[in-house]
């Protein structure tokens, strides 16, 4: 599973896992092969996207197979732990459990998440906008005991940065009951490591565990 915040680096550091770019000491964590492994995106549970007869099957399929996964979006369903996520009881009960979270420095994250969300404003009529303010969003909270949608919009949850720490630090608690559970756990915390205006870059941070086992498959 390669975890994290929404534009934090999850599809970067996918992508140069498949490139072969990525630091040598992190590069040596994964087989060879990971980076031409498929990638599912495990929110789409949640979403309606996808059943969990499907993901279940996804997953069980012999090979290697890498799990997107954004740890913010279960808030928006007003789910309080990770357990409760529908996709989650479907990854964590493999036999052998790797784990990746990519984990930017959440005020940065904070910051270009909206960022990229004026530069998407501006593109938008002021009808449209008050029309998303003052009526869809109201409505849509209105019928989420009903339609199953997202109570809270990710621009109301990442408005908060100590909320957005306090996520950080679920997450991580999180992997570490993983780690605990899982003693034969491969769970791995990697942050950006690179200047303004240089090539993305990723540095290991922390392991949680210490898996032995040469599965292939990352989940």
């Amino acid at each position: 599973m390669i975890s994290g915040p929404s534009g934090g680096g999850k599809s970067t550091f996918i992508r140069q896992l498949s490139e072969r770019t990525l630091a040598p000491e992190i590069l040596a964590l994964f087989p060879d092969q990971a980076g031409s492994w498929p990638v599912v995106e495990a929110n789409d549970v949640l979403k309606g996207n996808l059943s969990g007869d499907a993901f279940r099957g996804i997953t069980h399929q012999p090979g290697g197979l890498l799990v997107h996964y954004d740890i913010v979006f279960i808030h928006c369903y007003g789910l309080k732990r990770y357990e409760d996520d529908p996709a989650m009881s479907l990854m964590t009960g493999a036999d052998t459990l790797h784990v990746v979270f990519v984990r930017p420095d959440f005020q940065v994250v904070r910051r270009q998440f909206f960022d990229r969300k004026s530069r998407h404003q501006k593109t938008k009529s002021k009808a449209s906008l008050l029309w998303g303010r003052f009526v869809r969003r109201p409505l849509r909270q209105a019928l989420a005991p009903i339609t199953g949608k997202p109570t809270l919009s990710t621009e109301e949850l990442y408005g908060g940065h100590k909320w957005l720490a306090g996520c950080y630090r679920g997450w991580e608690a999180f992997l570490q009951r993983l780690a605990d559970k899982h003693p034969n756990s491969k769970i791995l915390i990697v942050e950006p490591a690179s200047g303004p205006g240089e090539a993305p870059k990723f540095r290991l941070a922390a392991n949680l565990g210490t898996a032995a086992s040469t599965d292939p498959v990352l989940k």
